[in-house]
């Protein structure tokens, strides 16, 4: 298959961005809307947590994100005996037996997915910390980059389940959206157990994007115009987050950057250049909720938080 050179036309990555949707939509049935956060997720350059109970495809959509993007693929099961080496890699004897050597472990990919994240201990959690924020890995004092472009998709079931820890909010807030895909309806639920959709579908997905392609919309994303207008309705909102009496943290600075990005995203998968209030409302949900939670709440709950702060607010006139 091939592929043309991405330019820099705002039709050109709404055109990208359809095809990407499509191809998921295809395979993971009634998601459309989670769909568009994961691609708008993936056009922003951020990272992405799917959230649910067992059974819902949390990893089919993680695995078929990854597939359409024609680069290296790697998946990481969260066990609780699982190591940061074996996460992040380690140093190891060199063939000659003295000198020591780094050996890449499976983050080293564009697209890495880890399956029940939360399944994993605090430890091995923590290490990924420094590759979610920078893209890189630093072992026995050497910084190792990551490979260009590179994405983290991960999945946790609830808190509540058996065998999991709740992730930190420091580790929450690395990722940009969070999103729960929840059961499918009963026209879903036929088409998959027909085979017209679902896990039987996944190895006909071929990559519908090259890394070229890819980089040149995540450059373009970056560069959609958001005025100031549109930056002062982001701050209220997180300063809305922080006021809110029943929020005992609220949404960070970081928090912010991703949901402008997130917003630049969204307006680039409907062919504008410039970023409305609209997209910033459309987004603020799965860029927002995991922020304010915490560990010891539930996203659904930030939900529900961070749509009543957005709603206190008036949108901007732009």
């Amino acid at each position: 298959m091939t592929f043309e050179h991405v330019s820099t036309e705002p039709a050109d990555v709404e055109a990208l961005g359809a095809r990407l949707i499509g191809t998921i939509d295809a395979v993971v049935a009634g998601k459309h809307d989670v769909v568009e956060i994961a691609v708008a997720t993936l056009l922003s350059g951020g990272n992405l947590l799917i959230e649910d109970i067992p059974g819902v495809g949390k990893t089919l959509l993680a695995q078929v994100l990854a597939r359409t993007v024609g680069g290296s693929f790697n998946r990481i099961q969260g066990t609780s005996d699982l190591l940061p080496g074996d996460v992040t890699g380690s140093m190891i004897p060199s063939h000659d037996g003295y000198a020591m050597r780094f050996r890449p472990g499976p983050v080293f990919a564009n697209i890495v997915v880890f399956d029940e994240m939360n399944r994993a201990t605090p430890r091995t959690q923590s290490a990924l910390l420094e590759l979610a924020e920078e893209a890189t890995v630093t072992v026995d004092g050497v910084t190792h980059p990551l490979p260009t472009p590179f994405m983290l998709v991960a999945t946790q079931n609830p808190i509540d389940v058996a065998g999991t820890y709740g992730l930190g909010e420091g580790a929450l807030d690395r990722f940009a959206a969070v999103v729960t895909p929840g059961r499918a309806s009963a026209e879903s639920e036929l088409e998959v157990l027909t085979g017209r959709r679902g896990r039987q579908m996944l190895d006909a997905v071929e990559p519908v994007t090259t890394l070229d392609e890819l980089i040149d919309a995540r450059q373009f994303v970056s560069r959609i115009h958001v005025t100031d207008a549109i930056a002062a309705y982001v701050v209220d909102l997180l300063a809305a987050t922080r006021a809110h009496p029943q929020i005992r943290l609220g949404a960070s600075t970081r928090g912010g950057v991703s949901l402008i990005a997130l917003g630049r995203a969204r307006a680039a998968l409907r062919g504008r250049n410039y970023v409305v209030p609209d997209d910033i409302a459309a987004t603020a949900v799965p860029a927002l909720a995991h922020r304010v939670a915490g560990s010891n709440a539930t996203v659904e709950s930030g939900r529900e938080l961070v749509a009543e702060c957005l709603a206190s607010l008036t949108p901007p006139t732009v």
